[in-house]
């Protein structure tokens, strides 16, 4: 199965970032090495380490959003009655102003999803949920969840608490990049099969 427009956007900054982080490497371990890398290796560890986690948080987002435009052109095109559902699943009684003599239109707009959407990965289980995406049942997900919530705590402690990442090496990074993009291909293998 073909990816995602979106993922392989996505494939193409992962293979960019993997490229910078094996230049890096390399002139680390050139003779002679470049001092400028080898003098400021923890700030460009930290600074690929945020980026890999950056493109996985803008992924889920818009992959999110592009499912759940689909899921509403879907209600949509089904001509369902606003109060119709309104009445089904409404929890208080109805007030004049909550019928609507219209079909249902249901958006979900791009602030809803990125405030609770984010690179951890309980928050995008949870969201998926939301859309209706078991990610149980993605193999990839299930294989890769617990490195990449690692990866994303190590990037929150960079952030928020000044981590210093000294345990990350550029070779760690090239690897963890390629358990991103399982992850992301799979999660996108999973949202293109609904």
């Amino acid at each position: 199965m073909a990816n995602s427009a979106v993922c392989d956007k996505y494939i193409a900054m992962y293979e960019a970032l993997k490229g910078i982080i094996a230049e890096s490497q390399q002139r680390v371990v050139s003779t002679p090495p470049d001092n400028f890398f080898i003098d400021n290796m923890n700030f460009f560890v930290k600074a690929y380490l945020i980026n890999m986690c950056t493109y996985m948080e803008s992924y889920l987002q818009e992959i999110c959003l592009q499912h759940s435009k689909k899921i509403t052109d879907r209600v949509l095109s089904a001509n369902i009655p606003h109060n119709f559902l309104h009445w089904k699943f409404a929890t208080k009684k109805h007030k004049e102003k909550d019928f609507e003599f219209s079909p249902i239109n249901i958006v979900i707009e791009k602030r809803e999803i990125s405030d609770e959407l984010s690179a951890n990965v309980y928050k995008t289980s949870d969201v998926f949920r939301n859309l209706g995406i078991d990610l149980s049942t993605c193999a990839e997900y299930v294989a890769k969840k617990d490195i990449i919530k690692i990866m994303v705590t190590k990037r929150n402690n960079i952030i928020h608490h000044n981590d210093g990442a000294s345990d990350v090496t550029l070779n760690d990074l090239l690897n963890k990049v390629d358990d991103f993009l399982a992850y992301m291909i799979g999660i996108d293998t999973i949202v293109l099969s609904q």
